[in-house]
């Protein structure tokens, strides 16, 4: 029996673009020790993992230094056959120096100013595919290049990600009727002078799409949070007060508040759309194929915008601008062409 070790301890929307790589590695050492080292911001959804032979580890975003020292004890102390460097943290690639007779799998970076690690390393890795930022709109997505790194021999691959958790309340009993997720960021609508009666108007369009709406919003507490109570039906998922959701549900949109990882999954999974900035939520529903409509902020997330090619025929984006009249039409565009 083989000892496999998978460390991906980055942001949660990253863990999904991973995921079908992943998949290989399970399918491939189904009888082996797998121990996969997830972050912090992922804790929530190590459901996914959920097999007898896979143990779930969480590490830190960035890695301190007693975390490094574990890990170092770790290869000392145990016999590891594979290593998959899916988080191209640097100290990650000191590893393979060490332990030669370990198998080393990695991502690596090749950025303006840096590369990750310096390309003295790579000749220790036993396979590496790059991620090469300079080339920006010619790139690969990250999510085809970690699965060509993952690749095995197998005739095919079956489906090993647990998607089918049980969780709180099952979103299922809406989905014969059609209901979009919408996820409201504070950060990007203000940024971009959108107030609530602008928002209001977005979410206006999508119940003249005939869409069921049921909104969420930042973990963070904020005025939005205050005014969402105030104007929509509030189901608080912290309260347990879930009983009140049900098929004959009669409000257009329903704020969700406190919702958590399973929830929010089967959410996402039985929408017929989901529209958010782009981050977890979209890449998620894009994961899960369910029709998206991501929103870009131009000037942030330019590495995003490139690196994203997701394989789903229903999806489709925005840059949001500010407020006009303009945006609202180009929204209605994107969202009649359902």
């Amino acid at each position: 029996m083989k000892n496999i070790i998978i460390f991906k301890n980055d942001r949660l929307g990253d863990l999904f673009h991973s995921l079908n790589g992943i998949n290989n590695i399970l399918n491939e050492h189904k009888n082996d020790n797998i121990e996969i080292f997830l972050s912090n911001y992922s804790k929530n959804f190590s459901f996914l993992f959920n097999k007898t032979n896979v143990k779930i580890n969480y590490l830190n975003y960035r890695l301190s230094l007693i975390e490094k020292l574990r890990i170092f004890n770790l290869f000392l102390k145990s016999s590891i056959d594979k290593v998959f460097i899916l988080s191209p943290k640097n100290y990650f690639f000191y590893l393979p120096f060490f332990f030669k007779k370990t198998r080393f799998y990695g991502v690596t970076v090749k950025e303006k100013n840096k590369d990750r690690p310096i390309q003295y390393f790579n000749k220790f890795l036993f396979k590496f595919r790059t991620n090469n930022r300079k080339v920006k709109k010619k790139g690969e997505s990250i999510k085809n290049i970690i699965e060509d790194l993952c690749s095995n021999n197998l005739s095919s691959n079956i489906q090993m990600i647990n998607t089918k958790s049980k969780n709180n309340f099952d979103f299922e009993i809406f989905s014969e009727k059609k209901y979009c997720h919408f996820h409201f960021k504070k950060l990007l609508y203000e940024k971009k002078k959108w107030s609530f009666s602008n928002l209001n108007s977005f979410l206006n369009i999508l119940i003249k799409n005939k869409y069921k709406v049921f909104l969420t919003s930042d973990i963070e507490k904020n005025e939005f949070n205050k005014i969402f109570k105030d104007k929509f039906k509030t189901i608080n998922f912290e309260n347990n007060n879930t009983s009140t959701l049900s098929s004959n549900l009669i409000d257009d949109i329903v704020y969700l508040e406190n919702i958590e990882s399973l929830d929010l999954f089967n959410l996402i999974k039985n929408a017929s759309l989901v529209v958010s900035p782009h981050g977890t939520m979209t890449v998620m529903a894009s994961y899960l194929k369910v029709p998206v409509l991501d929103i870009f902020d131009n000037t942030i997330n330019k590495i995003a915008f490139y690196e994203y090619k997701p394989e789903n025929k229903n999806y489709k984006f925005m840059i949001l601008k500010s407020f006009s009249e303009r945006q609202l039409v180009k929204i209605e565009r994107l969202l009649s062409n359902d």
